[in-house]
This record gives C-alpha cells, sequence and structure tokens, in this order.
C-alpha cells in the first residue's frame, strides 16, 4: 500500500509537492509545522501540538496499522499533515477517522482536497467501509472541502468540544464518506 510513496502531486497553480508517510526522522520538522500554525488553525486540534514531547512521542511510537500519517512537503518543508486513524477492534473496526491539517500558506489551494482524496484512496485499499470526519463548524472551508470529497454532513454535536486555550465551547460537524456499500 505505501510502496507508491514517496510521490509528487501538482496542485492547480503548478506548485510541485510531496506526499509520504511520516518516519521517526520526522519529529522536528513536524514541530515546527505546528508551531508555524495561527493560533486559530490549532485551537480546535484534539492535541496541544505545540507539546514537544507529544511529537516525539508520536514519532517514537508510529505503528501506520493504527495510524497512518502523510506528510506534504514543499521545498523540504512540512506544510501539511494528514492522518487515518483506524479503529483497530470492536464495532467500529471498519471505520477510520480522517484528519487535515494545512500550513496557512497552502490553504485555499487545493492541497486540503488532494490529502483527503489520498486518505481516501489509501482507506479504501484496507478494510475500511466508512471515513469519519470531525470539525468544529466554524471551519465552513473545511466542510465544504469534505463535501466536494463525497462526505455527507451527518449532524452537528452543539456545546461538545472546548477550545484548549480559553475553555469556551464549540459545535463541531460529523461527517461520514462511505467507501464500500453496507452489506446487512
Amino acid at each position: 500500500m505505501l510502496e507508491e510513496y514517496p510521490k509528487k502531486i501538482t496542485l492547480p497553480e503548478g506548485l510541485s509537492l510531496t506526499l509520504r508517510p511520516m518516519t521517526r526522522d520526522d519529529q522536528y520538522a513536524l514541530y515546527n509545522f505546528f508551531i508555524g500554525l495561527a493560533g486559530e488553525d490549532r485551537r480546535f486540534l484534539r492535541n496541544v501540538v505545540t507539546d514537544r514531547k507529544l511529537i516525539e512521542k508520536w514519532a517514537r511510537n508510529l505503528n501506520y496499522d493504527q495510524v497512518l500519517p502523510i506528510l506534504a512537503e514543499y521545498e523540504g518543508r512540512i506544510v501539511a499533515n494528514a492522518t487515518l486513524h483506524y479503529q483497530t477492534f470492536g464495532w467500529g473496526r471498519h471505520v477510520a477517522e480522517i484528519r487535515v491539517t494545512v500550513a496557512p500558506e497552502f490553504q485555499g489551494r487545493r492541497l486540503g482536497a488532494a490529502l483527503i482524496e489520498e486518505l481516501t484512496a489509501l482507506a479504501s485499499q484496507s478494510k475500511v467501509k466508512k471515513l469519519l470526519a470531525r470539525m468544529v463548524t466554524s471551519r465552513q472551508g473545511v466542510i465544504t472541502a469534505f463535501k466536494k470529497a463525497g462526505f455527507s454532513q451527518l449532524t452537528v454535536l452543539k456545546n461538545y468540544v472546548k477550545d484548549l486555550q480559553s475553555q469556551q465551547y464549540a459545535d463541531i460537524a460529523l461527517l461520514v464518506k462511505e467507501l464500500q456499500p453496507a452489506t446487512h
């Protein structure tokens, strides 16, 4: 499944980027990517990505069967991080969650859409039948990108998550994409 990496993609404006799975050697570059994000882009991420020890732990404990991180690089610098989080047991083992974070200067340039497509293709090569995406409803551009990629918004959970800094509540949208028809 990962034999095709690293691979080149070209954005509509002609910029060429490299996509590849994260390796242990990426911990410092990934940390630099996360601290370079605007506060608004980090505000509702699930983890405190400015914690260097957390990024070191991710690098040390890489297991592509549980979490598959695909990085986008431009001129040797990480400009996006996209992950597939597999549910490896229980009633949700046919579901994977997709998360995409893009550097501010690459937002609105179709890199996020390319990464959603990339992770969808990777998930469909595994036993995943449904992809789940969760995001705060204030990120309408992100929600639109997922809908254009074939995700359907199932519901909105009101006052469900808290901003890590200000502790203010926000609503999140749950979006799902069927990769293979459900069999009864």
